[in-house]
């Protein structure tokens, strides 16, 4: 007579492996600059700020060296005395080549990493905690109430790290509750959650993205939308063949985009529309649009219909998705609209807290302009400094000033929207952008003045 094995039995051998598996991939994803405090942006500033030294010290002649050039070559060479140092001091053991060995050691880490994980989750909530006493100090002094949720971060009484600390740490609670319940109600599909949404991980588990893959991500996004809007001004969609009435429709929904094209190549061939400086010449062509006598529609404010072509949407998303820091709690990313209310939100606390520009740090003035896709691998910090004030400017600071002068009425999503739109254009066009061979189409056919000279002659 054939023995049945215990159901209860294989259950929990299947829950401890479920455990083992869910730890290990935990720990592919830890890192340990991946909290609010030092987000994974300061290691890809890092490694940018040593790659353009080095390139700045071998370009310059050894003979008749700079003293900033000599100064920046006896950094590194310093730098890497201390780093060979430190490499001597601590040596790690051989690893050892027994696989048994191996698996236990790697099994021991990834529960060490998934605690440490954990206990910064729980300062980090802490130090949120402590913030939020020290805003409800400010209101009650200030005779207000701090209200709850979203809108109690914005009340003022910190500083802006303290700020972008709390916006961090609700977007860490709210991924944490989305794990939380994917392991309680789907414990058999936890795993295959981590394979397809690995940026779910709050921000300790969260996983190190280079600067230079997010460069180069957004530049195919910003290659593809285009050929995505041109397709959509000259073919005609295959559901178009399903409605033999709707030919009409799709010819006016084919001018439209090819009007879009028209007016967008206009501006974009003017003269000036390079660098931050074209984000005014940008809202100045779309002021109409922009400012109206009426209230805009819930369509327009939404961004919805015939406000934006899809195919903007579309890739505006993908350049926003680039970066892990800018998805949100979302399973399926945050939506262009969701991205620009909360950019929107921080423009309006560094405005009416009076945030000094110069007061923030490298790393959080990088996410910054990551979060309005400004700029890329490369750029300074007085880059981002001068791009972040025309941002704060041209979005948050005339419109307030125009709507007080009786401009109308201000939409602010639309114009958020096309600044990033052009802000990632812009970037494609940068020398300092990851993806070369995009930046030939640019730049490969660029000749030297001196040269034409002399060839006409």
């Amino acid at each position: 007579m054939k023995t049945m094995g215990h159901p209860r039995g294989t259950r929990r051998s299947a829950s401890i492996a479920i455990l083992l598996v869910t730890s290990v991939l935990l720990s592919s994803y830890y890192s340990v600059s991946a909290s609010a405090i030092a987000p994974p942006l300061a290691a890809r500033l890092a490694a940018t700020k040593r790659k353009t030294q080095k390139v700045a010290a071998n370009s310059a002649p050894s003979s008749t060296a700079s003293p900033n050039t000599a100064s920046i070559s006896h950094s590194e060479s310093s730098s890497g005395a201390m780093a060979s140092t430190s490499t001597t001091v601590t040596t790690k053991k051989a690893a050892s080549s027994n696989p048994i060995v191996q698996l236990a050691t790697y099994v021991k880490d990834s529960f060490v990493n998934f605690k440490d994980g954990l206990g910064q989750m729980n300062l980090d909530h802490r130090r949120c905690n402590d913030i939020r006493a020290k805003q409800r100090t400010f209101a009650t002094k200030n005779g207000f109430k701090r209200p709850r949720g979203v809108k109690g971060i914005q009340t003022g009484g910190i500083s802006y790290e303290e700020y972008d600390f709390l916006r961090k740490g609700l977007v860490d609670r709210n991924k944490l509750l989305a794990v939380s319940m994917v392991m309680a109600c789907l414990p058999n599909y936890f795993v295959y959650y981590l394979w397809s949404f690995p940026d779910m991980m709050p921000s300790p588990f969260l996983k190190v993205k280079d600067m230079q893959e997010i460069s180069r991500e957004r530049c195919h996004a910003v290659i593809s939308t285009l050929l995505d809007i041109e397709k959509g001004a000259r073919v005609a969609p295959w559901t178009a063949k399903l409605n033999p009435f709707g030919g009409r429709a799709t010819q006016r929904a084919m001018d439209r985009l090819g009007n879009f094209v028209s007016a967008g190549s206009a501006a974009l061939e003017e003269y000036g529309v390079s660098g931050p400086s074209g984000c005014k010449v940008i809202l100045k062509k779309l002021r109409d649009e922009i400012y109206t006598k009426d209230a805009p529609s819930k369509q327009r404010m939404l961004l919805a219909g015939n406000t934006i072509p899809k195919q903007f949407v579309k890739g505006l998303t993908k350049a926003i998705s680039a970066d892990p820091l800018n998805k949100g709690s979302s399973f399926f990313g945050i939506t262009p609209l969701k991205h620009i209310e909360s950019v929107a939100r921080a423009d309006e606390f560094i405005i009416d807290q009076s945030v000094d520009i110069d007061s923030i740090n490298s790393n959080l003035l990088a996410e910054a302009c990551s979060a309005r896709l400004i700029g890329g691998p490369g750029w300074t910090d007085e880059e981002r400094k001068e791009a972040l004030l025309r941002w704060l400017k041209e979005a948050e600071v005339k419109p307030r000033a125009a709507v007080e002068a009786g401009a109308g009425h201000y939409n602010g999503n639309l114009a958020r929207a096309a600044l990033m739109c052009y802000n990632a254009l812009d970037a494609t066009r940068d020398p300092r952008s990851d993806s070369r061979l995009m930046r030939s189409l640019y730049q490969g056919q660029m000749v030297d003045p001196m040269k034409m000279i002399e060839s006409a002659n």
